[in-house]
């Protein structure tokens, strides 16, 4: 039996382009700054909208309280981009079995279309294979998000079922795409980069170092 993953806090991951990391006091004003694109927030799987037009997420009441989690399984990382925050990552880690689960969102749609998502996925795939241990990443689509899968797929993840009529829409029911990634195919791709170079928090010790 393997033993249960030990869980650091909160690294600092850098890119080539963006950093991910904590959240901060500014992250909201970032997110307050552009109006909300509720079809874009549906693409990410969010079926908030059956419940009200979401506006009520688009407060700095609901933002703040929202900010951090006392979960230590948890991983939420705001990524920044030219000194903004401009969307946010996370990571469900299931340390006895070795998984977790995956999410990304840009808010920025300027941004959407360039290969950042890219970039932030192979970010954290790359510490959660090769400083936190995961055997497997997994994270679900909907499945009319072609850009996502696309992402999703050129880092390695690969299709492994569908939730049919998973989430009841404004506009009906709709289908969930289920991927996944082992670390044995995470290492053996070809041409992509798989490290990042991680910083802990300030209250941190630090949990690995590698070149970016």
């Amino acid at each position: 039996m393997l033993d249960s993953l030990t869980l650091p806090l909160l690294p600092t991951l850098y890119g080539e382009r963006v950093i991910l990391r904590g959240p901060r006091d500014s992250d909201v004003d970032d997110r307050l700054r552009l109006p909300i694109d509720p079809e874009e927030e549906d693409l990410y799987g969010s079926a908030w909208r059956r419940e009200w037009d979401g506006r009520r997420y688009h407060t700095r009441e609901y933002l703040t309280a929202g900010s951090s989690s006392s979960d230590p399984r948890a991983y939420a990382w705001k990524v920044e981009y030219d000194g903004h925050c401009i969307g946010s990552a996370a990571l469900d880690v299931n340390p006895e079995q070795h998984s977790a689960e995956y999410s990304v969102g840009l808010f920025v749609a300027a941004l959407r279309g360039q290969g950042l998502g890219r970039e932030i996925t192979r970010l954290v795939l790359a510490w959660a294979f090769d400083v936190l241990g995961v055997h497997r990443v997994e994270l679900q689509v909907l499945a009319s998000n072609n850009r996502a899968i696309n992402c999703y797929l050129a880092c390695g993840f690969r299709q492994e079922g569908v939730r049919r009529e998973a989430e009841l829409y404004p506009d009906g029911w709709k289908d969930f795409i289920m991927m996944g990634i082992l670390r044995s195919e995470h290492a053996a791709q070809p041409g992509i980069p798989v490290t990042a170079r991680v910083e802990a928090s300030a209250s941190a010790p630090v949990v690995g170092s590698q070149p970016a």
